[in-house]
C-alpha cells in the first residue's frame, strides 16, 4: 500500500479534527490522555525541553497525533505521544510516521537517541515498538513505564 504520511502543524484549520481523532475503547485503559490533554500539556511541560507537536496526516486527512520532547543539546529526542485514531488504525499509519519521524531527527545536528516508553501491561505498545527497532534499557520510569530506546 502506498501512503504519503506527512506532518502538519496544529492550527486553527485542523484542531477540531485533531482533538476528535481518539483511540479504541480497549486502548482507553493504557491510553488515558486525550489529544486536547496532550496538546495543552505539551505547552505547559514539566521540564524546558522544547516539546515538538504535530498532527499526523495521509494525504489531506489527518489521522493521528504525534508529540516529542527534545533535549537537542544532549542528542536526546523523547517520543512522548503517538496516536493513530480507530477508524484509522491497522493501516501502517504509525510505523510510518514513526519512519518519519526518526529520519527528521536523524537529519538534527547532535541526534543520538530517540527514547519512548509503555506501561508495562501494555504489550502490545511494547512489541510494535520491538518491530521498529527500539530495544528496552532496563530502566523504569515511576511505577510501571518501561524505557525504550533506538539509536539514531
Amino acid at each position: 500500500m502506498s501512503m504519503t504520511i506527512s506532518f502538519r502543524e496544529i492550527d486553527s484549520e485542523n484542531l477540531e479534527d485533531v482533538l476528535n481523532l481518539d483511540v479504541t475503547n480497549n486502548q482507553k485503559e493504557f491510553y488515558t490522555r486525550t489529544n486536547a490533554q496532550s496538546i495543552a500539556e505539551g505547552h505547559y511541560p514539566p521540564d524546558d525541553d522544547p516539546v515538538w507537536i504535530r498532527a499526523i496526516y495521509s494525504g489531506d486527512t489527518p489521522v493521528g497525533f504525534i508529540m516529542t520532547s527534545e533535549a537537542p543539546d544532549q542528542g536526546e529526542y523523547y517520543l512522548w505521544r503517538i496516536m493513530i485514531g480507530a477508524q484509522f488504525q491497522s493501516k501502517g499509519y504509525a510505523e510510518q510516521a514513526l519512519k518519519l519521524l526518526i529520519k527528521r531527527l536523524q537529519d538534527a545536528p547532535n541526534a543520538r537517541a530517540l527514547i519512548t516508553s509503555h506501561l508495562e501491561e501494555n504489550r502490545y505498545a511494547g512489541k510494535f515498538f520491538e518491530k521498529q527497532g527500539f530495544s528496552y534499557t532496563g530502566e523504569i520510569l515511576g511505577e510501571s513505564d518501561r524505557l525504550m530506546e533506538i539509536n539514531l
